[in-house]
């Protein structure tokens, strides 16, 4: 797990956290501010996470593309 995997993941156990003052019920405008807070910052991570995520399967069909099928012709689908 890379340093940045584990702020995500810290970030993201806080973000759990925060959301128990509003499941009990505690009203307080601090809690507001703190849930929007988290909330840009969660969207942020998510979009970091999917753009990680879409460079990773986009060198795996790279990778894909120059294998060669095994005991066969290149140019030959895959069965």
């Amino acid at each position: 797990m890379t340093k940045k995997e584990k702020i995500e993941a810290g970030f993201t156990i806080l973000a759990i956290f925060a959301l128990w003052p509003v499941i009990l019920g505690w009203e307080n405008p601090i809690y507001q501010v703190i849930l929007v807070v988290i909330l840009v910052v969660f969207i942020a991570l998510v979009a970091q996470k999917f753009r990680r995520l879409r460079s990773i399967y986009n060198a795996t069909k790279v990778e894909a593309k120059k294998r060669r099928p095994p005991g066969g012709n290149a140019d030959e689908p895959f069965d």
